[in-house]
């Protein structure tokens, strides 16, 4: 998990202001939200008894109202309209950035990733094929990451801020009844930790299975001129189903853990709302709890799901986005096979003696090299002629030249000088 927050911070770090409006704007909006509901005790307790609730917040509100001659109704339904106002604005303003932080990630991903795709050599693109490409650029971005890494993050942290500001509220109102009404939190942590491993397993495999499928679509279409000509379009098109099936069962299996992981936290934590009319009803009918502090403890315990919901989709997406950010740091860590060197300089003339010693080049992966201890010496305006069968390794002599590739052994100068230093 550091290794992603750190990938993911590399982003981050370049919208400061966002992280600050975030950070602090969320916690401000949260406890404006959990303070409305008290208005709701207040009020109702205030017109069943007459009396203003023994809380600083209420009597400073009616003590307020009295100032201007309005009754504590009064004074409530206004605190209760400002409260709703303040925390509407903010709620806004915190949306908008997560929104506008959404798509200016979702593009710095795509960039970023395209700008290191483009700086490799052929042997990445021997190895990862143009539609696996296009979906870890397209669906591994788009689909998997790029709400996460703001709005799926900072929803969790809205939500746990809520979870915390609300019960601290309910226990200002009976400690017992919100111990009881939280039982069902160690359930659900357990289900996190025992579903994680499946859910890396079902992600990671649905993704590999879109890769191949765009992969599939891509080749086909790139070369079609050949599928017509040798009428293959019956072998594309059963190639075409095979891959279409797989990606449907991958995505009906993850669906499906999905689905029980959510609902699990969805449901198991409405437990706590029949605990809460069971035991609150209870204490309401042998006068331990006032009618108004019942109702706001429904309203808490209620608003309590959403958070959780919450909770449970960012411990979701999070094993979700996981496997994205592998699959993107995959193709980040494969080195290119040209790296420009700081002292490369040239003036642009160049007169053509041309000098390979003891030139070798070999893939990494390769157990048979390609060019094995070839020299040469070109002079200027001299034309040579390279041959040899199929597969000897004339093309990579070529991509030499240019430094399309560098060599694995020995060196190649152009007008006596490195050819790494142009």
């Amino acid at each position: 998990m550091r290794d992603k927050i750190k990938w993911l911070w590399r982003y981050y770090r370049h919208f400061p202001w966002v992280l600050v409006v975030l950070l602090l704007g969320t916690p401000i909006q949260c406890v404006f939200q959990v303070l409305i509901p008290r208005m709701l005790d207040f009020t109702i307790d205030f017109l069943q008894t007459g009396k203003v609730s023994e809380n600083f917040l209420a009597t400073y509100l009616a003590s307020t109202g009295a100032g201007y001659n309005l009754t504590p109704t009064t004074s409530f339904a206004i605190g209760f309209g400002l409260l709703a106002a303040i925390a509407t604005a903010l709620y806004a303003l915190v949306q908008t950035h997560r929104s506008w932080m959404n798509s200016r990630l979702e593009m710095e991903f795509r960039q970023a990733s395209f700008n290191d795709v483009t700086s490799k050599g052929p042997n990445f693109f021997n190895k990862f094929r143009t539609g696996d490409l296009v979906t870890r650029m397209t669906d591994d971005v788009a689909e998997k990451l790029s709400w996460f890494a703001c709005s799926g993050i900072f929803r969790f942290y809205e939500a746990s801020l809520m979870v915390a500001f609300i019960i601290a509220m309910m226990a200002t109102i009976d400690p017992w009844m919100t111990l009881w009404s939280a039982g069902p939190l160690p359930i659900l942590i357990l289900i996190f930790f025992r579903s994680s491993s499946l859910l890396d397993k079902r992600y990671d495999h649905l993704q590999t299975r879109i890769s191949r499928f765009n992969d599939v679509m891509e080749a086909c279409f790139s070369g079609i001129r050949v599928v017509k000509a040798y009428v293959k379009e019956p072998a594309q098109k059963e190639k075409f189903h095979e891959a279409a099936l797989d990606r449907r069962d991958a995505e009906i299996k993850a669906v499906k853990v999905t689905a029980v992981v959510e609902s699990l936290y969805m449901y198991i934590w409405q437990f706590g709302v029949i605990i809460v009319l069971l035991a609150g009803g209870y204490m309401v009918i042998h006068g331990t709890l006032t009618v108004g502090k019942l109702a706001t403890f429904i309203y808490y315990i209620v608003w309590l799901i959403f958070p959780m919901f919450d909770i449970g989709q960012f411990l979701v997406k999070s094993r979700q986005s996981g496997v994205s950010i592998d699959r993107l740091k995959q193709l980040e860590n494969m080195p290119p096979m040209v790296v420009e060197s700081s002292a490369a300089h040239g003036n642009g003339v160049i007169a053509g003696d041309l000098r390979l010693e003891n030139v070798s080049f070999a893939f990494e992966e390769s157990t048979r090299p390609i060019l094995d201890d070839v020299s040469l010496d070109i002079k200027a305006g001299e034309t040579i002629a390279v041959v040899g069968r199929v597969g000897s390794g004339k093309s990579w002599l070529i991509n030499l030249i240019p430094r399309l590739v560098d060599p694995t052994g020995g060196e190649i100068y152009l007008d006596g000088r490195e050819l790494k230093q142009y």
